[in-house]
């Protein structure tokens, strides 16, 4: 039989991960511009991707929940910097 492309799950989780690494990208770049508050929302980004692309977070209920945490905290701490500008 013909090779077979991944699953849904699969093809998520290799989403994730390219998503986690351009967050890093972009919190060292925060780091490097001496921007804080970006630097640590994006950290916030780049763990909470780690935590669902290496599957944790199907495991965990509380994993879940801190994934969940850490986006909300960076999408508030984005938020703020961009209405404090």
């Amino acid at each position: 039989m013909g090779r077979t492309r991944g699953t849904g799950i699969q093809r998520f989780r290799y989403f994730m991960w390219i998503a986690t690494a351009l967050w890093l990208i972009a919190a060292v770049a925060a780091v490097i511009d001496r921007d804080t508050l970006n630097a640590v929302a994006w950290f916030g980004f780049a763990a909470a991707g780690a935590l669902s692309a290496s599957g944790s977070t199907e495991r965990s209920r509380g994993l879940t929940y801190l994934a969940i945490a850490l986006l909300v905290a960076s999408v508030a701490i984005l938020m703020g910097v961009f209405l404090a500008d």
